[in-house]
């Protein structure tokens, strides 16, 4: 039997629009060009840097790959005489200061992995930035992060993923806890989660139901919202384009306010 392949991704997809999920895993249309808005290049240029810092160590390799990956014409939103360049410096130097807080014995960077769960019909893929096993022997999977704002239920949602990964790719004990954190490079922030096998279980028992509903879905009806305005597939769908216009809530509110449905009845 061929697994249904779930990411936190797709699964984060689903959940905030079945309509984008459609246009990205079902309709079988070409993907648009990724995004090049500050945002998306600040965000990559950082994970770059910080994957460089962590598989050599060398603080001027990882500024020199993020200098040449910004200079790219591609990147100008963020390229050298912008905010956003300035941003992505003051972003990698707490950077060089969270790797030089990590007291490890050995890291890896960009680790992935599938954990397939054949009873359940689904494989869950995790991706992690950062693994690290620390001196005292725990181990510790990290996840950048560059936004002004971080949603707490996303964010435990990527960590508990990230933490599959990390106990796959690494055979460790049953006894073995791991340390999850999203670190913010922008605020400093950190959120850490302290998670044993058990809660790699429930991720997986999680993600299975919900790839249940995803197999389960026919009308992938789109949820229109601020959201839109990050949608790759805006243009081509019909609800996104009306949440542009700001014409979006016309079906339902008159001229004076009043809830349409509720005055006809």
């Amino acid at each position: 039997m061929e697994l249904f392949r779930i990411t936190h991704t797709k699964a984060q997809t689903f959940l905030r629009c079945r309509r984008q999920y459609w246009f990205g895993y079902e309709s079988g249309e070409p993907w648009p060009e990724e995004s090049q808005a500050a945002p998306v290049v600040i965000g990559n240029a950082v994970h770059r840097g910080m994957q460089e810092l962590c598989e050599s160590g060398d603080e001027h390799a990882a500024r020199q790959r993020v200098d040449a990956y910004l200079r790219m014409p591609k990147h100008a939103a963020a390229a050298p005489g912008t905010a956003a360049y300035d941003d992505v410096i003051a972003f990698m130097e707490a950077g060089i200061a969270a790797h030089a807080s990590i007291d490890s014995v050995d890291r890896w960077a960009e680790q992935t992995s599938w954990a397939p769960w054949k009873r359940a019909g689904v494989a869950v893929m995790a991706r992690v930035d950062r693994v690290d096993r620390l001196r005292d022997g725990q181990y510790q999977v990290t996840d950048w992060k560059t936004g002004r704002f971080d949603d707490p239920y996303v964010t435990d949602e990527q960590l508990d993923i990230a933490h599959v990964a990390a106990r796959i790719v690494h055979g460790l004990r049953v006894d073995q806890p791991v340390r999850a954190v999203a670190w913010n490079l922008r605020t400093g922030e950190q959120r850490v989660r302290e998670l044993e096998r058990d809660d790699a279980r429930a991720t997986l028992q999680r993600m299975a139901g919900l790839a249940r509903r995803i197999q389960s879905e026919e009308e992938f009806a789109a949820s229109p919202g601020p959201y839109c305005g990050w949608c790759r597939w805006r243009e081509r769908c019909p609800e996104a384009a009306a949440v542009e216009d700001g014409d979006w809530l016309t079906d339902y509110f008159d001229d004076e306010g009043d809830d349409v449905a509720a005055a006809a009845e």
